[in-house]
Formats: structure tokens, C-alpha cells, sequence
């Protein structure tokens, strides 16, 4: 009986199960002493079916589908066993073996929830086969701004060293705006052995306001990426590591902003992004960038702006939280030294699961901002400016889903007009059903 001779006890195909260190180490022991009585009786099902699960549990799937498909040998009408084979050939991505052993089970009178199963994974297969993936959202959303003209606080302003008032005109007032929006993805999957696919973004929005219409805004996104997910026995043994599962992706994103229907800025923006699991579980990305950005209002804005950003993605088990933290660098390099600035990003996030299908999110961030000269009637610009937002979202149907969120954005400088401070009170309804293909 080779096959318990010649199983590997550690190999892994998958992540385990369980992540506490003590808890894989006692089903490693297990497992080998069960492995040990398989070797005196090969043909007791219940240690087979034990020492299969347990292998499950680490990870090691190819262990299990070798002692299942034993057990067949034994006894080919356990149509349980026939699921878990398909089962963990649908795990490994071997989507026709797993097709024939979920569609055997039916020939063997299985109960109704085994046949329930056999056919949800059926159709997750025939959901995992499609080259194309195409998904439509419709959304609709309301806005209250305490500062809906991006007006000043301050009675007095500070231009080339005089002091002028601020007229009432050009103080903050509120107002209300309404938003609808349209998005288009389109995942390919590329068949290719690692997992490799490609993925189009098209969004389009149009802001309205009901006071302050010059400010009115509309914008349109286009974004194409690449995933190379990379085995990472092609990487050294010391990147291997570190990481699991890791990705490149180049991208192309293209945007263009309209301020009342006249074009305010353009933007072409190619990047690399590498991500992967990091060996303490959580999830690590690192992305660098080269856009060009065209101000069609103000070319002396105009210019080229390159920059990194990473980010670290972790689950909180013990509180149910997901949290992520992020800091981004750029550098603005305009046709003017005034124009020109180091900027630093600093971001902390955190999601969590309420009662009722309720998400709560909340996020804190830090931006610092820098020129690198003074502009002819202003001092050298130096921009501080802290944010914070908490979200609300809950799906009230299959197809609808919706959001209520707070935003607040507190912006000092040293040139008093970029001094503003902005509260947003919105509510969102999407429409995710909209124009879906396979």
C-alpha cells in the first residue's frame, strides 16, 4: 500500500484551516498517529476518513483526495466521499475531475442535503469556468455639505503682506447636491495555470448642487490592469519566506474631471503593484506610480506627478475587525516652482460587522503637503489637513444596497485662502443587478 507508505506528512496545498500554532501542531501529531495505525490496517475507513480531514485542516488537500479516492477502492458507493472528492478538487482547481465525481454522487441515492451540495458546487464551478465576468452598479446618492462653495472661515486674508476682508460671498455656506453615478467591471480570466487575470473599471458620476452650481462636477475613470500571481518557488528562499500567494499588476488608469461642464483636469497614470501574504497572515501591497496631470484651468499646474504607496491589511480575530494602514508619498513636479510639492499620506482603517447585515467602517488620515516656493503673492505654501469618516452600509435586497456616512476634512495653511474645513452628511442607494452577463 504505497499510497500511506509515500504520503508526505507536511506538505501543503492550501492554507490550514486553523492559524493558532499550538492547535496545528497537535493535529500534526495526530495525524502522524494515525498515519502509524493506517500502516498496520490500510483498510479502516474510520482512521482513512480521520486522517483525511485532519489533513484537510493543514492545508495538505492532496493527501486527502489520494486516502478518499482509497476509500472508493474499498467501497465505491459512499456518495459522501464522491463530494469530498469533488469538493477538494474544486479547492484545487482541477474543475473537470471535480465535475465527474459531483455529478457520480447522484447516481447512488444520495440524502437531499448531500444533493445540495453536489449542486452548489456544480454551479460554483460553472461560475469559476466563464472567461468573462461583467458586472453593471447604478447608484444614487444625496449630499449635505456645511461648506458647499469651498468658502473661507477666516474675516481677514493675507495677500502679498496686506490684509484684506473676506467678503460674505466667499464664506462658507451649506448647501445640498445630488449625485448619480454608473460602474462597469469586466474580469477575464486568462485560464492560465497560476490564476492570471485581467480586469476593466469604467465609472462615470455627475454632482449637481442646488445653490452653488458653478460647482457642479463630473467625472469619468477608465482603469485596465494585469494580474501575475507568481509561484513562489520562483522567487528566492528568502522572499518565499515572507510572503504567499504573490501578484504583480501593472495598470493604466485615465480619468478626466469636469467643474460645470468645462474641462478642469485630465490624468494618465501607469503603475506596478506588487501584493502578497505576508508571513504574519496579514496582507501587504506596495504600488509605484508615474501620472501625468493636465489642468486645462491653470497649465502652470500642469505637470508630472510620481510617487509609492504601501498598505497592510489584518483581521483582529479576537474583536472581528479588519484594519488596514496605509502611507503614500508623492511628488508633484509642475511647469512652475510655486506649483511644485511633497506630499505625505498617512491612513487607518477599520471595518466591522454589526447585527442586522450592518458594516460600520471607519477611517482617520493625515496629509501633509509642501511647495517648494512661494508663489508671487503668497508665502510658501504649507498645507496640514486631517480627515475622518465613518460609514454605514446594509443591503436591503439581493440587488440593492445602501450607505449613510459622515465625512469631515479640517484643512490649515500657511496662505490663509487654502484654510477650509468641510462636514458631508450623505446617503447612498446602488443598484448592483443592473446589466450582469456571464
Amino acid at each position: 500500500m504505497c499510497l500511506f507508505f509515500c504520503l508526505p506528512l507536511s506538505a501543503q496545498n492550501v492554507p490550514p484551516s486553523v492559524t493558532d500554532p499550538d492547535e496545528i501542531t497537535n493535529i500534526e501529531e495526530e495525524r502522524t498517529k494515525i498515519f502509524n495505525q493506517l500502516i498496520e490496517e490500510p483498510t479502516n475507513l474510520d482512521n482513512l476518513f480521520t486522517y483525511a480531514n485532519l489533513s484537510i485542516l493543514l492545508g495538505d488537500l492532496e493527501a486527502a483526495v489520494g486516502v478518499f479516492e482509497q476509500m472508493l477502492i474499498y467501497d465505491p458507493s459512499l456518495p459522501r466521499i464522491r463530494l469530498e472528492l469533488g469538493v477538494l478538487y474544486y479547492r484545487l482547481g482541477a474543475y473537470a475531475t471535480a465535475k465527474v465525481y459531483l455529478q457520480s454522487v447522484k447516481e447512488y441515492d444520495p440524502p437531499d442535503e448531500v444533493l445540495a451540495r453536489v449542486d452548489e458546487f456544480l454551479g460554483a464551478i460553472t461560475e469559476s469556468e466563464k472567461v468573462f465576468t461583467f458586472r453593471s452598479v447604478f447608484s444614487s446618492s444625496m449630499k449635505h455639505s456645511s461648506n458647499g462653495n469651498s468658502g473661507l472661515d477666516a474675516d481677514f486674508i493675507d495677500i502679498a503682506g496686506y490684509a484684506f476682508e473676506v467678503s460674505g460671498d466667499s464664506k462658507s455656506k451649506s448647501d445640498m447636491s445630488r449625485t448619480i453615478g454608473y460602474l462597469f467591471t469586466t474580469r477575464h480570466d486568462l485560464k492560465h495555470p497560476r490564476g492570471d487575470t485581467a480586469n476593466y473599471f469604467l465609472s462615470l458620476s455627475d454632482e449637481k448642487y442646488d445653490t452653488f452650481g458653478r460647482f457642479d462636477m463630473q467625472t469619468a475613470v477608465f482603469s485596465a490592469s494585469r494580474v501575475f500571481n507568481i509561484e513562489t518557488s520562483e522567487f528566492s528562499k528568502s522572499i518565499a519566506s515572507y510572503f504567499t500567494r504573490p501578484s504583480f499588476t501593472p495598470s493604466f488608469t485615465a480619468f478626466k474631471v469636469f467643474l460645470n461642464s468645462e474641462g478642469l483636469l485630465t490624468s494618465r497614470k501607469a503603475s506596478l503593484g506588487f501584493a502578497g501574504t505576508a508571513s504574519d497572515d496579514s496582507y501587504l501591497s506596495f504600488d509605484v506610480y508615474f501620472d501625468y496631470r493636465d489642468f486645462m484651468s491653470n497649465t502652470d499646474k500642469s505637470g508630472t506627478m510620481n510617487g509609492f504607496g504601501v498598505s497592510n491589511n489584518r483581521i483582529l480575530e479576537k474583536y472581528g475587525i479588519s484594519m488596514q494602514y496605509q502611507y503614500s508619498y508623492d511628488r508633484m513636479n509642475a511647469l512652475v516652482d510655486w506649483e511644485n510639492y511633497n506630499q505625505h499620506v498617512i491612513e487607518v482603517r477599520g471595518s466591522k460587522l454589526l447585527g442586522d447585515n450592518w458594516m460600520l467602517s471607519m477611517s482617520a488620515g493625515y496629509r501633509r503637503k509642501k511647495h517648494d516656493a512661494a508663489s508671487p503673492i503668497f508665502y510658501l505654501r504649507k498645507d496640514h489637513i486631517n480627515s475622518f469618516s465613518i460609514d454605514f452600509d446594509k443591503p436591503i435586497s439581493s440587488c440593492i444596497t445602501s450607505n449613510f456616512s459622515y465625512r469631515y476634512n479640517d484643512a490649515s495653511s500657511t496662505v490663509d485662502v487654502f484654510n477650509i474645513s468641510n462636514n458631508q452628511l450623505s446617503m447612498n442607494f446602488s443598484y448592483v443587478c443592473f446589466g450582469q452577463w456571464d
